[in-house]
């Protein structure tokens, strides 16, 4: 499955269409998942094929890729939450400021993933206890050490799936809200036309909104 389902993302790359903005955060997350199909499925492969990795000098890269990858591509799928909010809400002022709003935290989270872990992971002064025979040859030692695993913990999990959730429950409920509002003007216009004149048409007419 490793090579059929990097085909599968390469081809989709390759076809994506980049111009758009509302549609770019989903290319970068191909990317990601793309990395992980490429850098980290092989070592899970050879682990789960002999049971156990072959060099212990390839568990450091292994961890690294593995948490880097996966935390970056939650904290992607979040912001990819709160951008559809942005997107669906306040359209003009995020196109206005695609900079600030679009490119630059994609760009922050794309830098700051790699270099939290490779500081956690590679740098942390703590000893090291890797077995080749545990999955990630049982993590860093960084985990057995209180405050850089909360650090780790809050961060990049706590925070970052509390912002999934709020967003997406958010977006569900406003639609929902919105959608009820539809209905009932519906049901206003189709019980009383006139009803319905007198309290929107003309009310949009009076603020200016509409011109003949």
């Amino acid at each position: 499955m490793h090579i059929p389902s990097l085909s599968c993302t390469s081809f989709i790359l390759y076809h994506f269409k980049w111009n758009q903005i509302v549609s770019q955060i989903f290319g970068v997350l191909l990317v990601v998942n793309g990395l992980i199909i490429f850098a980290e499925l092989p070592f899970t492969l050879q682990y789960l094929y002999h049971g156990q990795l072959y060099n212990e000098r390839l568990c450091p890269a292994w961890v690294l890729v593995n948490y880097t990858l996966f935390i970056l591509s939650i904290i992607l799928t979040a912001w990819t939450s709160i951008e559809r909010y942005l997107f669906i809400y306040h359209d003009l002022f995020i196109a206005r400021q695609r900079i600030l709003l679009h490119y630059i935290p994609i760009i922050l989270f794309c830098i700051y993933t790699p270099s939290f872990y490779v500081g956690l992971v590679i740098f942390y002064p703590c000893e090291q206890a890797y077995s080749l025979y545990n999955y990630i040859c049982s993590g860093p030692c960084y985990l057995f050490e209180s405050v850089p695993c909360l650090i780790d913990w809050c961060t990049n999990v706590v925070i970052v799936a509390t912002s999934l959730a709020y967003h997406k429950v958010f977006i569900v409920s406003s639609i929902t809200i919105d959608d009820g509002l539809i209905v009932a003007n519906i049901y206003v216009l189709a019980s009383s036309p006139r009803l319905f004149f007198n309290k929107y048409v003309k009310l949009e007419l009076r603020c200016g909104k509409w011109y003949c």
